[in-house]
């Protein structure tokens, strides 16, 4: 019955003999396999070390993750954002953010510039969590676990997030991947051609016209019925006979007249609005008389469509419509008697050519007197130098500067670029300071539109202060002269030398 008692254990050293080989954990958790090696380092430790090179291993994902970092993909954006440049030199999402985190712009939602008081709160919480994990190793629990077993990760530890040292001095450190501040997008630059020349517009509507004129005559039903002898009465029947009548041949026919005729307007409105000079085009016509004749053309189109071209064409139709055409050809016609006209006048002033060594101030007079309104009240332009007294009655004529103005105001109408011209000026000049006022608009124009700067004393001019002041004024006029003859003279010679484009027209129908 003694043996039956069990024997008390043996009592077992604090710790083990160096020299024992390391068993199994008792009561580990979870169970380690019989066929893995064990340690002797502590589990905390090797729990560390473990998570650590696994984390070294995933791409530094874990404790070396940069935070506000990530490779910029390429992003797929709508139709409407690929037509702002704004967006699409941004590069991707990826990139924006990336940009904002390094740059700071969203202060308090993240990056470098975040608010102090969720860096206290992250503070505070990485101490509760310190506290918390010293409170579990004195807890019968093993260390490195939790309560409900489940193992503890690094951010229990440390929290790489909140690294401000690295994060401060942290930079681009992969090859190939530009900066936030540089744009990767390439514009890409849309070509505009420029606008068609006058000839070039001319010409499409001449040519518009006579297709026009072509197809009112193919659809003129009484054509041909009435000219002929007796004789050819059968062959005119077997004419009419032959031309189908049907709903269908009628709507065709309306059809290709509707578009013939379309272009033929576009062609108008796109010579009217691109006209190199409009005000030649008034002279002829107005503005609005040129306006209320195509909008009558395209309610006669419009009242052709809405009865679905029944019948054909109306004769009242054809009317109107031919006699749009005449009028638009009538206009054309006048428009190059004019242009005829503005050439041999051109033709006949002398100071365009030829050189003048000795007699600068005679040609400059010439050309003055080509655009004066009275060129028959001018005196003659003498030298101040050679003049008795100043001022000389040439420059006293220009002394309240209405003269000059309206000189200035018919030579931006002669050029080819209408644009500067003195619209307001004083024409009451009994008062000294509105004849200044004029010199000083004359001068301001000259270096605005001719870009010709002049060097006057306005009111030593018109108050006769001195002699100086006079030549200076003479000087000006001179220079200003010389240098708007010399700018409208090259636009004439480039005009005259331009290329003509090509006239030849292939007529398919012809062939």
């Amino acid at each position: 019955m003694a043996s039956d008692i069990p024997s008390p254990p043996s009592d077992r050293a604090a710790s083990p003999s160096p020299s024992t080989s390391p068993s199994l954990a008792i009561g580990a958790v979870p169970a380690l396999e019989s066929d893995r090696s064990v340690s002797g380092i502590s589990s905390v430790s090797s729990l560390s070390t473990q998570s650590t090179i696994s984390g070294a291993s995933d791409g530094g994902i874990g404790a070396r993750r940069r935070r506000g970092f990530m490779r910029p993909q390429t992003t797929v954006f709508a139709d409407s954002a690929r037509n702002r440049t704004s967006v699409m030199s941004l590069g991707s999402i990826t990139h924006v953010q990336h940009y904002f985190a390094r740059t700071g712009l969203l202060d308090g939602k993240g990056a470098q510039l975040a608010k102090e008081k969720k860096r206290r709160a992250a503070a505070d919480a990485r101490v509760s969590i310190r506290s918390s994990s010293f409170a579990s190793d004195l807890d019968p629990v093993e260390p490195g676990f939790s309560e409900n077993g489940s193992q503890l990760t690094e951010s229990l530890v440390d929290s790489p997030v909140d690294r401000e040292d690295e994060i401060g001095n942290w930079e681009f450190t992969i090859p190939g991947m530009l900066a936030p501040t540089v744009s990767t997008y390439k514009e890409k630059p849309a070509y505009v051609p420029p606008p068609p020349d006058g000839v070039v517009l001319r010409r499409e509507l001449r040519e518009a016209l006579e297709d026009a004129r072509k197809v009112l005559k193919e659809t003129d039903r009484n054509e041909g019925t009435h000219t002929g002898s007796g004789n050819d009465s059968s062959t005119s029947a077997e004419r009419g006979s032959a031309r189908p009548e049907s709903q269908g041949f009628h709507e065709i026919e309306g059809l290709h007249v509707l578009d013939i005729i379309t272009l033929a307007i576009r062609a108008a409105k796109n010579y009217y609005t691109a006209h190199e000079n409009p005000q030649r085009l008034c002279l002829i016509k107005s503005e609005k008389q040129i306006r209320s004749e195509l909008y009558h053309i395209l309610d006669v189109l419009k009242g052709m469509a809405a009865r679905s071209f029944s019948g054909g064409m109306r004769q009242q139709e054809r009317d109107s419509i031919s006699g749009w055409i005449s009028g638009i050809d009538n206009l054309l016609n006048k428009e190059e008697e004019q242009e005829q006209l503005e050439a041999q006048e051109r033709d006949a002033w002398s100071w365009r050519e030829g050189l003048w060594t000795g007699g600068e101030r005679e040609r400059e007079y010439q050309f003055i007197k080509s655009f004066d309104r009275h060129p028959d009240e001018l005196p003659s332009w003498a030298d101040p130098a050679e003049a008795g007294s100043l001022p000389t009655p040439f420059l006293q004529l220009f002394q309240n500067g209405i003269r000059l103005i309206h000189l200035h105001n018919a030579l931006v109408k002669k050029s080819n670029r209408h644009f500067g011209e003195i619209k307001t000026f004083h024409t009451d000049t009994n008062k000294p300071y509105r004849c200044a006022e004029n010199l000083r608009y004359w001068i301001k124009a000259a270096e605005l539109r001719w870009e010709i700067k002049l060097d006057v004393n306005a009111l030593a001019v018109v108050q006769s202060d001195s002699e100086e002041a006079w030549k200076k004024f003479d000087a000006a006029i001179l220079k200003w002269c010389k240098g708007v003859r010399e700018e409208i003279t090259a636009e004439w010679n480039e005009q005259q030398t331009q290329a003509r484009p090509p006239a030849l027209r292939i007529d398919v129908g012809a062939i």
